[in-house]
This record gives C-alpha cells, structure tokens and sequence, in this order.
C-alpha cells in the first residue's frame, strides 16, 4: 500500500488506506501487534492520502482522496467499527493529522484544485472542527507530528522543500523556530517519541524523481543526521509502537510503486 495512513493505541498499530498497484483507492485496515498482523474493520470510504492520529488512546483517521474524489470526512475507530465524526470544514489529502495537547490539528495538503492553507483544529470534548489560523506556506505531502506545544510540520510540495513550520497551540500562532531539515523532502514520515525525540525519514526529492534515504532527529531547534532509512520509501506515516517508530507500506520509487515492507527504528537521540 502506499500514500497510507498509520496510529497506534493499546499496543498495536493501525496501517490504513492508501494504494493498491492498480492505482485503486484501498479501504483496508490492517493491524500489527508486535507479532503478527490481522485484518481490522474496513474503512467507511476507500481513500488514498489520508492521515491518521492517536488521542486519548483513540485513532482517529481524516480525509484524503477517493478514486480521485477529494473527502472531508473524519473517523474515530471504536473498537471493532469507525464511528463517522463531523466532518472537516475542508477537505484535504495529502496533509497531516496531529494530535497536541488536547485537540487534533489538519494542517495543509491539497484538492484537485490547489493546496489547502487554512488549517483545522478538532476537540474531543465539543466534536466539532473549528478553522484556525493559516498555514505560513501553505503545501502538501507534509509530515507531522506533535510537541507537548506545538504540532508541527516538516518538509512538503510543491516545490519539495526543506521547511518546518509549528502551529502554538496555546496561541494558535504559527512559529518558524526549528531548523530546515538537512534535505528536502516531499511524502516522508514524520513522529515524536514518547519522550520528546522527533525524528523525521523518507520521502521524495525536489524534483519528485528520486527517493530519499534521510533519518534526522531534532537536537534543541537543529536537526541531526543520523544512519539512512533502511528501506527508503515516500507515502507512508510514522507511528510509535512500543519504543520504536514503524514505517509500513509506501512507494519504494517515485510514481506508483507500493509495497509491504514495514521496518522501524529505534529513538536515534537516546542512543
């Protein structure tokens, strides 16, 4: 699968939607315990470019495109079903889903038509999305994860570059602070470990003909390069399962090239 989406909450991981080779958009959901995988509940709607977040031991699952239809549409997973949330106010592919504080946040990805600036915030306690302030630079193919303050994206197109942008949340003000990555980069994966570490992986190079074999994490507001992605890929999400970050399906070339390979890797800071 690639262009997928992944969470994970009581002690298993979430690999949902995407491609398959055909080009056809996938409602499948399939789950790793450590162990083994198993198929989960099917999404409601096939998509392609959806990104999925974990919030108060939640995974929650948002928008994307459907057999080249653009979705808002917005999922909680209970159980064994998805119960079907409010709707985005826009909707989007290609963008992040993150979870800070208490809220999850939308930030960026593009339609058909063009990228989406505008950014949403959803809170669990009203169910309802409210559009916050707008992306700096608004693109798509983002990666995202989540401070104990900020949620943040990394890199993103078009053109692919190297740029990290952080949404306050206590002020809903945007912040340029973190460094660029050491390489541009469009469609990698992004997380923060329990801990705080961040690490960002994968994805493609400016001209969207290459793959890139980068693993950074931050130190204070730079990022440091580490070893190479072990199987590079682009259009996948991290997901922290136990004390490492997995990076399941994905395009091993630029264009359409899914596969099955999941591998992961542990906090690169702490070691």
């Amino acid at each position: 699968m690639e262009e997928t989406a992944a969470a994970a909450a009581g002690g298993k991981l979430y690999v949902m939607g995407g491609f398959n080779a055909a080009g056809a958009s996938l409602s499948s959901v399939y789950i790793f315990d450590g162990t083994s995988w198993t198929s989960g509940p099917r999404l409601p709607v096939a998509v392609d470019h959806p990104s999925a977040a974990t919030l108060n031991g939640f995974v929650y699952i948002a928008g994307g495109h459907s057999n080249g239809r653009d979705s808002a549409r917005f999922f909680r997973l209970d159980d064994d079903h998805w119960t079907e949330l409010a709707s985005m106010h826009f909707a989007r592919g290609g963008h992040a889903l993150v979870a800070a504080g208490e809220k999850l946040y939308a930030i960026g990805g593009n339609t058909i038509r063009a990228d989406v600036g505008t950014t949403e915030s959803f809170d669990p306690r009203t169910g309802a999305w409210s559009a916050i302030s707008p992306m700096p630079d608004p693109r798509n193919h983002v990666s995202g994860f989540g401070t104990e303050q900020a949620a943040c994206v990394a890199g993103g197109r078009s053109p692919t570059t190297p740029r990290v942008d952080c949404l306050l949340t206590s002020t809903a003000t945007w912040s340029h602070t973190i460094g660029d990555m050491p390489r541009p980069a469009s469609g990698g994966g992004a997380v923060s470990f329990p801990n705080g570490d961040v690490i960002v992986m994968g994805g493609e190079d400016a001209s969207e003909t290459r793959i890139i074999d980068q693993l950074a994490f931050l130190r204070g507001d730079i990022w440091i390069s580490s070893q190479k992605m072990l199987s590079p890929r682009h259009g996948f999400q991290l997901a922290v399962l136990g004390d490492r970050a997995w990076a399941c399906g994905g395009g091993s070339a630029p264009g359409l090239h899914p596969v099955a390979t999941c591998t992961s890797v542990g906090d690169p800071a702490a070691s």
